[in-house]
């Protein structure tokens, strides 16, 4: 395989059109396609269709799409990282934190990097937590942290678990069902998370306590949009404790629940791939992000030379 016949693919499925693939590479469409045509020889297999919609993907197609983004994003990165190596460029970390990050110790990392490397571009995506893991997959992200459960997700990358966020369940002011003690009296209700039942902690609670989950949930992945949908709906919804007092602080009328059953605490973990394929600045950045949120010593928000 060959750099240009990746570039080619990725641009062919993401445009849709052969034209339009040629006019963003600037390369004529009978090379494009003669590329196209020489990958699938090699590989055996067709990797594009035509039909009334366009160009599309067949299976293999879409398999070598995700890939070719992780290569063409390595090349880049390789390139960044001989640069800044060279002096030509000042490099360049991407971070995708989710809504529920704690602030007071991100931004104490965050204050200590830029000290220590002032010159680095630093980019922070908030994003779902199935997002997070999308963009590591494909190397827009060159770290996350994440809140999801490590064991929903075998994928390879590095999990370190970093900070256990307590958190509860809770419905509207009123809510009929305000006084249940048991999960097992809330499954036929509909349900408010941030992601998707199988990948939320949510999920494993139902697992544990052996209780069928709910049938009907409405994921938002909104903070704002979320609180609205959890004061003016018969939803459960389920909260990090931290954010659930920064918005009953803006006139939010919730009401706990207290059931028999823990609910468990949304853990956050720094997740990122092989320690050899990150960038000097992403390893900087990670060791700060480890620091900041388990180390006894580290210095917390609102402490002296912390702001």
């Amino acid at each position: 395989m060959k750099l240009h016949q990746l570039r080619a693919i990725v641009a062919i499925c993401e445009s849709g059109s052969i034209q339009e693939a040629s006019r963003l590479l600037h390369i004529s469409q009978p090379a494009l396609s003669k590329g196209i045509k020489e990958l699938e020889t090699e590989l055996g297999v067709p990797l594009l269709v035509r039909s009334n919609r366009g160009i599309t993907a067949t299976e293999y197609g879409e398999r070598l799409v995700r890939r070719a983004r992780l290569i063409l994003e390595e090349v880049r990165r390789a390139r960044e990282e001989i640069d800044t190596l060279k002096g030509l460029m000042d490099g360049k970390v991407s971070i995708g934190v989710s809504p529920v990050t704690p602030g007071a110790q991100f931004i104490a990392s965050l204050n200590r990097y830029r000290k220590r490397y002032p010159k680095v571009q630093v980019q922070i995506h908030e994003l779902r937590p199935s997002k997070l893991m999308e963009g590591l997959r494909e190397g827009q992200l060159d770290l996350a942290l994440s809140s999801l459960p490590p064991s929903r997700n075998g994928d390879g990358f590095q999990w370190t678990e970093l900070y256990a966020q307590p958190t509860v369940l809770a419905v509207r002011k009123g809510h009929p069902l305000r006084g249940v003690r048991s999960l097992q009296e809330l499954r036929n209700e509909e349900w408010l998370l941030q992601d998707s039942l199988e990948q939320s902690r949510v999920g494993l609670m139902f697992e544990h306590f052996r209780v069928q989950p709910p049938e009907r949930v409405i994921e938002c992945a909104s903070v704002v949009l979320f609180s609205e949908l959890a004061l003016n709906t018969d939803a459960v919804s389920y909260w990090s404790v931290r954010v659930l007092e920064h918005v009953q602080k803006l006139g939010l009328e919730l009401e706990m629940l207290d059931l028999a059953e823990q609910v468990p605490p949304m853990n956050i973990s720094l997740v990122c791939r092989d320690q050899e394929l990150m960038t000097r600045e992403a390893k900087a950045l990670a060791d700060e992000l480890v620091y900041a949120y388990k180390s006894p010593h580290a210095p917390k928000v609102g402490e002296a030379g912390v702001r």
